[in-house]
């Protein structure tokens, strides 16, 4: 005769108290990883992307696409219009693939040219 102990009624509802618990917070964090994405990925992007070209300048920096990737990262392509110190136009077109985390403003260049 096997002797199994299967759980009792409030052992279970404690059980599904607390997976319901864990998806409520799952749920925030990956609702606050889409606002801050929304919000931040871009700007973050656009900062980094003007002070990776030291001693130019930037004009005509456009997003061309930012998407989820990997949480808690955010993939943005940028590109723009690069003037180099004492030149009066641009001297050539520099774009990159970044790869963003808004919240603490960490990037990782995946791509530039």
């Amino acid at each position: 005769m096997e002797n199994r102990t299967e759980p009792t009624g409030r052992a279970r509802r404690h059980r599904l108290r607390s997976l319901r618990a864990v998806a409520v917070i799952v749920g925030l964090l990956l609702v606050a990883w889409i606002v801050a994405g929304f919000l931040r990925a871009d700007t973050v992007a656009r900062d980094y992307f003007a002070h990776a070209h030291v001693g130019a300048t930037v004009a005509n920096v456009q997003s061309d696409g930012m998407t989820p990737g990997v949480p808690p990262f955010w993939q943005v392509q940028i590109r723009g219009d690069v003037i180099e110190a004492g030149r009066a136009g641009p001297a050539y077109q520099s774009s990159m693939r970044l790869w963003v985390e808004p919240i603490t403003g960490f990037v990782v260049v995946m791509g530039a040219g």
